[in-house]
């Protein structure tokens, strides 16, 4: 005769601790605060059940309180170093505060983002946390008008009044030319994508009042922009391009971080060397850029920061009883990490 497992109940969690099932469906519901459930009682629910492996039945549950405990999170790619980070703080918090995140990709393309809010809205998410393609407006529109919680994340939709968590892209950007300038470098070129989002033009105009307060003339010629979606060969290419078609150039800055992946490797296939015929920065940080030699100057996105804050502010609006009456915006300051990779060329400096 074999043996069968017994799925676990809330009955047999509220037995074993001597409470009313009521007081642990309280509890698994998040409403032990509001129901006067003392913190040492919760806490002794979860590790419970934790310790048992009971799984409350997720679809009765928001039959019976309205929210399906899952969040959608929707970045602009997984794989990427600073979206993927992103998705695990994310999730890390979110299970910290009894949330599943369902995730997905757009690749930057409007029609993909669409189709995600879509499915995400027909799994009946509780709220959005988004990195919004640039046709996205009129669904983020909706969302407000729809009264749906959900935070805008390293992008803005211009025009539009919404809770966000984004860095400043424009101070990165300008502290990390000034970096170059104070080092020395003159004749900088700046390599960004065609993409029109708010957090690249606030990018590119950074770097270009840096270089205007410093009074370094600049060519339109300095500036290369890499159509979007193209292949890793192309990119490449593209900046090598770049680089040979401008020979006076004695330092580069990448507005991304995959582009400064791809121009480390250009720059190597145009057999030159990092910092001794180019000196190279980035914005945005990359395990690659730690381990490489020469390492790679960046301004680092503080990753786990906007991550918790993101979260944090979705939560609030979560909760009702707690949502602020307007939207919220918070704006995060880069970290400019000097590394080998732009040394000083010469002793004159820019204030």
């Amino acid at each position: 005769m074999s043996d069968t497992i017994k799925k676990v109940s809330i009955k047999d969690i509220a037995k074993e601790l001597n409470l009313s099932i009521t007081t642990v469906s309280f509890v698994i519901n998040g409403k032990s605060e509001k129901m006067g459930i003392s913190t040492v009682t919760a806490n002794k629910v979860h590790e419970l059940i934790k310790k048992r492996g009971f799984n409350p039945n997720n679809a009765a549950r928001m039959l019976r309180i309205g929210k399906s405990k899952t969040i959608g999170l929707i970045v602009e790619d997984i794989s990427n170093y600073f979206f993927g980070n992103i998705a695990k703080f994310i999730e890390i918090e979110a299970n910290k505060n009894g949330y599943n995140v369902f995730f997905s990709s757009t690749e930057n393309d409007d029609h993909t983002a669409k189709n995600l809010i879509s499915k995400m809205k027909n799994s009946s998410v509780d709220g959005y946390i988004i990195t919004a393609t640039q046709g996205l407006k009129e669904e983020i529109i909706r969302l407000k008008n729809e009264n749906i919680p959900f935070v805008l994340i390293d992008r803005l939709i211009l025009d539009v009044d919404t809770n966000y968590v984004i860095l400043d892209n424009y101070t990165g950007s300008y502290n990390l030319t000034k970096h170059l300038l104070n080092n020395g470098y003159t004749n900088i070129g700046f390599i960004t994508i065609v993409n029109g989002m708010s957090q690249m033009i606030d990018r590119e105009k950074g770097f270009k009042d840096a270089l205007c307060d410093a009074k370094v003339k600049m060519s339109d010629s300095q500036i290369s922009k890499v159509p979007f979606n193209q292949s890793e060969e192309d990119i490449i290419d593209f900046i090598r391009k770049f680089i040979k078609d401008n020979p006076s150039l004695d330092a580069l800055f990448f507005a991304t971080n995959y582009l400064g992946v791809f121009g480390i490797e250009a720059i190597q296939r145009n057999n030159m060397k990092i910092p001794t015929d180019l000196a190279v920065v980035a914005f945005d940080d990359n395990d690659l850029f730690r381990l490489f030699s020469p390492s790679i100057t960046v301004a680092s996105q503080p990753i786990k920061e906007i991550a918790q804050q993101s979260f944090n502010l979705l939560l609030k609006n979560l909760k009702k009883e707690k949502r602020p009456t307007k939207p919220i915006g918070e704006i995060i300051q880069p970290n400019i990490i000097i590394r080998n990779s732009s040394p000083k060329k010469y002793t004159k400096k820019y204030s």
